[in-house]
């Protein structure tokens, strides 16, 4: 082969090569303009929080976070875009939503409360997980006549997860439920009543479907 040849080759391997390297150094980038915008867009949220721990990342763009003075996230939290979280401060209650450390939220969950919801460590979610402690009204007869947006919110009670536990996705939680330590809730389950831990429930309404422990 000749010298000619023989550089050509070499030239046309440098040049591809430079080409990788710089599509891998704007892809690098990119990526840390993106983790620079999240870190600033998080920071904005959890200057509102009543109080945040470490590493508090939210997928952009976040739906909306309601009453942030009542919500408390502990460490490691991270959820993907279309968060929403909602805390109604009532005539009679004052609202708490109270999260642990390295949870981890899907797409398009949504929080609202006006009582008590406390989410243990190490929850999962899936996407579009749905969780609230009230509703519009008491379903009382005389109510029937009321628009429901009109009709005052109504807590039957709290809403608690245990630490551990893995919520599927399109789940809906209902007031006044707790589900205990290392509980899976199948994907579109609607949950109406305590699981105990150590469960696996799934179904509308959900029932258990297998003891774990």
């Amino acid at each position: 082969m000749d010298t000619t040849s023989m550089s050509h080759i070499i030239y046309t391997i440098g040049k591809y090569i430079y080409k990788v390297q710089s599509i891998s150094i704007n892809r690098k980038i990119v990526g840390l303009g993106r983790k620079f915008i999240q870190i600033l867009y998080s920071g904005y949220y959890a200057s509102q929080l009543r109080s945040v721990g470490l590493q508090f990342r939210l997928g952009y763009p976040v739906k909306f976070i309601y009453g942030a003075q009542y919500i408390c996230i502990g460490n490691f939290f991270a959820s993907f875009p279309l968060l929403r979280l909602e805390a109604i401060k009532t005539e009679t209650k004052t609202p708490q939503i109270i999260i642990g450390d390295n949870v981890s939220m899907g797409y398009s969950c949504q929080i609202n409360c006006i009582n008590k919801i406390v989410i243990g460590n190490n929850v999962l979610f899936g996407s579009n997980v749905f969780i609230t402690d009230h509703s519009h009204g008491t379903q009382n007869i005389d109510e029937i006549y009321i628009s429901p947006n009109k009709r005052t919110l109504y807590s039957k009670g709290p809403v608690v997860l245990g630490d551990n536990v893995w919520i599927g996705q399109n789940v809906s939680i209902m007031p006044d439920v707790v589900i205990g330590e290392g509980c899976i809730i199948g994907a579109n389950s609607v949950v109406t009543h305590d699981i105990p831990a150590f469960s696996i429930a799934a179904g509308c309404p959900a029932k258990i479907i297998k003891r774990i422990k």
